[in-house]
């Protein structure tokens, strides 16, 4: 049974990415399911005033926030996963923890965003696509999802 990781960072957009996982696993189409959170580098500036622990605790606490929404629905929907928050550049940071973690997978969301989001999430897609040997789905909240490979990308309708 393959592995997913599912990027989280606790919107709406992650949200559809959670339950299009939910409709995966419902059909026995996965295995294990790690939540990921990637919590953004803070500048060295404010590590000469802070320190280390503090400033990791903080992204820690953080990600576990933003984390809480997912795990629910996955508890509710009777699917085990494994959260984890990391810091640093987010595509990076993704690409190398399903690498870590043996993914098949990567999923994440894309629902809820206007121009300017899209462009954004299109740049991190993108990103996260180049940096990854697996296969990167972006699930669209509206009913499609997007299955992106290798740079490549295919529109099918979402799994219900």
């Amino acid at each position: 049974m393959p592995t997913i990781v599912v990027v989280v960072d606790g919107s709406p957009r992650s949200e559809s990415a959670v339950r299009s996982v939910i409709r995966q696993s419902r059909l026995g189409q996965v295995g294990t399911v790690d939540l990921v959170n990637v919590q953004p580098p803070l500048g060295a500036y404010i590590g000469r005033f802070v320190g280390t622990g503090t400033i990791r605790d903080f992204q820690r606490e953080q990600g576990e926030r933003e984390l809480a929404g997912a795990k629910r629905l996955l508890e509710e929907a009777g699917v085990p996963c494994r959260a984890h928050v990391y810091a640093g550049e987010a595509a990076e940071t993704i690409a190398r923890a399903a690498e870590e973690l043996g993914a098949s997978e990567i999923v994440m969301g894309a629902d809820g965003l206007g121009f300017l989001g899209s462009l954004s999430l299109h740049s991190l897609v993108s990103r996260v696509i180049r940096r990854s040997n697996v296969p990167v789905s972006v699930v669209k909240g509206g009913g499609a999802d997007v299955d992106a490979v290798g740079g490549k990308t295919a529109w099918q309708p979402a799994a219900h």
